[in-house]
């Protein structure tokens, strides 16, 4: 009973000295977090989308075009949070708020209603892909109204095409889906399907087997050559100092040929092995 009675005056005791330190524990605890929030880096959150290889959501960097934004944020005294929806839903969020910028965009007058362009990161050149066994070809826009062509619901293919279809004067399949245009071709249900040549390349390689891809090649004229931006919130403070600190950094890699560099990456299929110097 004794031995009873002094464990108990002992576990009493000790509850009584944890109970007393709680309130100063939980004090230095919340001070110490305020600190940490206070002196972290502060976060950029960019709404982007699987487009190997400009960005390759299965990679752990990213993709190339993932690892440059990154690298010039971090290097600005910012930590840059990724967020993948697809293409139309971006734009929505960017202009409601919910996201700093999106990448990467053709800057066209649309977008540069609810949005502000940084300068010119890489150059995208859209193709038209064809199956080998069909003989195809056309010199302007208005030669495609012949073919039926599936398109990819959220992208642009250049101005002249885009208002060919919104006038209603092309054959087209919309798709949600990245891969549906080719999966398409391949079966032979349409004549064309503009895509980024990059990341036509990509996408073969990555959904077909070597002897259907094999079969899928492109015309040789291009459809259309825009330069690829980060589009960021328009009218936006904050958001107009991000564009500015994204754009001195970009023209210190233009400077150093680091862009040049990685626009050869991308067209040769080797994107995945650029990274900028240090």
């Amino acid at each position: 009973m004794l031995f009873l009675a002094l464990l108990r005056c002992a576990v009493l005791s000790l509850l009584r000295h944890v109970l007393r330190h709680i309130p100063r524990f939980a004090l230095l605890f919340a001070a110490f977090s305020a600190c940490l929030s206070v002196h972290a880096d502060p976060v950029v959150r960019i709404g982007t989308g699987d487009w190997v290889p400009y960005v390759d959501q299965q990679r752990e960097d990213g993709g190339a075009l993932s690892r440059l934004v990154r690298g010039i944020f971090k290097a600005a005294g910012y930590q840059v949070e990724f967020v993948y929806y697809p293409w139309d839903r971006n734009l929505l969020m960017l202009e409601q708020g919910g996201l700093d910028a999106v990448m990467p965009y053709i800057c066209n007058s649309a977008r540069q209603r609810v949005s502000t362009c940084s300068d010119a990161v890489v150059k995208g050149e859209v193709v038209l892909f064809q199956r080998k066994d069909r003989t195809l070809d056309w010199q302007h826009v208005e030669d495609l109204k012949a073919f039926s062509i599936a398109t990819t619901l959220g992208y642009s293919y250049g101005p002249q095409f885009d208002a060919a279809v919104q006038g209603g004067q092309l054959q087209v399949q919309q798709s949600g889906k990245e891969d549906t245009g080719f999966r398409l071709l391949e079966l032979g249900r349409v004549d064309f399907h503009p895509q980024d040549r990059a990341v036509g390349y990509a996408m073969l390689r990555r959904i077909f087997a070597p002897e259907a891809r094999a079969a899928i090649t492109h015309h040789p004229r291009v459809l259309n050559t825009e330069p690829l931006h980060l589009l960021f919130r328009k009218g936006d403070a904050q958001a107009d100092q991000l564009r500015k600190v994204f754009n001195a950094g970009l023209r210190r890699l233009a400077e150093s040929g680091e862009l040049e560099r990685l626009q050869q990456a991308l067209y040769s299929g080797n994107a995945d092995q650029w990274h900028a110097a240090p």
